[in-house]
């Protein structure tokens, strides 16, 4: 996805009914307390069998949780999946767990959206969330390799309703994710709280079980909730990733050319550019922010964010996902995976209707910077193979890498940023390394009010490099021709061709 190729590429049905808020956070004795519009969440405690406990399961740290916690949390979820409480269901979490005579007796809470024309009973959830379990542990339970196999999940104890309304400037999943999760919170510098959803982070719950694109397949529906399309003109243009219900992440030099927000929407919740599902959302975009250092020749600073006008509802198909910490560390050889819309083929220019996925192997640094001529910086990452065949492509720009971790969450360790050409042998994809530039994100998106009404310009760092057109691709890039518009992205001469993506 080099700079020369920002991939371009291009409506979708209405969105699912958003979540509404309840008038308190305070536990209440039933739903007709609750405002009618308002997430409501259950808690429950389960005893499992099967599984024998063990004191490690009450570090956060441990193989042990690491391994249980997104287990139950998939099963909790896919619950639902026969009933009709299905996509009223947008998500789960563990609170706890104890001894319960050397089983698991687990406490969790699972957050439901309802509607007046769906109307739901503390009766009607528990009897399906019975029901779920019983059938998802049916046949061979639920395997957690060394620690066993969990055979049954026995409801235990009274069912307990919260009806919730977030803390300002908190997640609408409500006020749990700040105690409960496992990704703490960020504190900015003005000791504001960022939205909870930094915390509740990088989950698939419509996914049962825990490569165009170049090379790559289609992505199930759920794979990628975190996958956004960036529109411009109703026009596919660039991928960005959610990273709370009102902020995403993209690459700058998706918007070098349109810096307008009223040119962009959003859309997320599907995978289909045609918006063939019913869960497409389409959002519309209030403020670009490219990074102040982004640097036109170089691609260095590759990064900006989008705050959305109105803040998305979370579904089983809609979730943000997982920042890194500053510290992350995201090993040579790791398989990520790579996600977006751009072309299946550098030379044919063939763009996919549904969205791609691939496995990437994140490269040595060393090595990848030798491969282009020590053009790399600290905000770069290479992921690929040097043979080639699997990689990103023009219109994948500004989309996700993302790579799990034993807890089962997905973080961002990059964003498409460039290559040359797509999926060439010793040419792999160039990505944005946000562990360099998590810090200006969390700024970014913590630091500017709702009350600024202006786009922050892009800085053009020098005025002597050629500017690159389409018709001037076209005869400089090797390995097929481009006609993808490259919005005046200016590089040196002597990197005209890294130009991809």
């Amino acid at each position: 996805l080099p700079l020369s190729t920002v991939r371009k590429a291009g409506s979708s049905h209405g969105p699912k009914p958003p979540h509404v808020l309840c008038a308190s956070d305070r536990h209440l004795p039933s739903l007709a307390a609750c405002h009618p519009t308002g997430e409501t969440s259950f808690e429950h405690t389960v005893e499992l069998g099967g599984i024998t406990f063990n004191s490690s399961l009450q570090t956060e740290n441990s193989d042990y949780y690491r391994v249980l916690t997104p287990a139950l949390e998939r099963l909790f979820l896919s619950s639902f999946q026969d009933s009709q409480l299905d996509w009223m269901c947008t998500g789960c979490t563990i609170l706890g767990y104890r001894n319960g005579n050397s089983s698991v007796i687990v406490r969790f809470r699972l957050r439901f959206a309802p509607q007046d024309s769906h109307p739901l009973s503390s009766t009607m959830e528990e009897e399906a969330l019975r029901h779920g379990l019983a059938a998802a542990l049916h046949e061979q339970g639920l395997s957690l390799d060394a620690y066993g196999t969990i055979s049954s999940a026995s409801l235990t104890g009274m069912t307990s309703q919260d009806c919730q309304a977030p803390e300002q400037g908190a997640s609408t999943k409500g006020h749990t994710s700040r105690t409960t999760n496992h990704v703490s919170d960020t504190q900015t510098a003005s000791g504001h709280w960022l939205s909870s959803s930094l915390a509740d982070c990088g989950s698939r719950p419509a996914m049962q079980t825990a490569s165009r694109i170049v090379g790559g397949s289609e992505a199930s529906r759920g794979e990628f909730p975190w996958q956004v399309s960036l529109r411009e003109n109703n026009e596919h243009f660039c991928g960005a990733a959610i990273l709370t219900e009102k902020w995403l992440v993209s690459a700058a030099h998706c918007f070098t050319e349109f810096q307008d927000p009223a040119m962009w929407a959003a859309y997320t919740g599907t995978t289909s550019l045609r918006g063939s599902d019913s869960g497409a959302v389409k959002m519309g975009i209030a403020r670009i922010i490219p990074h102040p250092s982004y640097n036109t020749d170089t691609a260095d600073y590759d990064v900006a964010v989008l705050e959305l006008k109105r803040p998305v509802s979370f579904t089983k198909y809609i979730q943000p996902v997982c920042l890194p910490d500053a510290g992350h560390h995201f090993p040579t050889s790791k398989k990520c995976l790579i996600s977006g819309w751009g072309y299946l083929k550098e030379d044919f220019l063939v763009k996919p209707e549904y969205l791609q996925k691939a496995t990437v192997e994140l490269l040595d640094q060393t090595l990848c910077s030798s491969l282009y001529s020590h053009v790399l910086t600290d905000r770069m990452l290479c992921a690929g193979y040097l043979e080639g065949k699997i990689d990103s492509c023009q219109g994948d720009s500004g989309g996700p890498l993302v790579c799990q971790e034993p807890s089962g969450k997905f973080f961002l360790a990059g964003i498409v940023s460039w290559g040359i050409g797509c999926a060439e042998a010793r040419r792999p994809g160039v990505y944005t390394r946000v562990t360099k530039l998590r810090d200006w994100i969390l700024d970014a998106i913590s630091e500017f009010p709702t009350s600024i009404a202006r786009t922050v310009p892009l800085i053009h760092s020098s005025t002597n490099s050629n500017v690159v057109n389409s018709e001037e691709l076209n005869s400089t890039t090797s390995g097929g021709a481009r006609t993808t518009p490259l919005m005046g992205v200016k590089v040196p001469q002597e990197q005209e061709s890294f130009l991809k993506k």
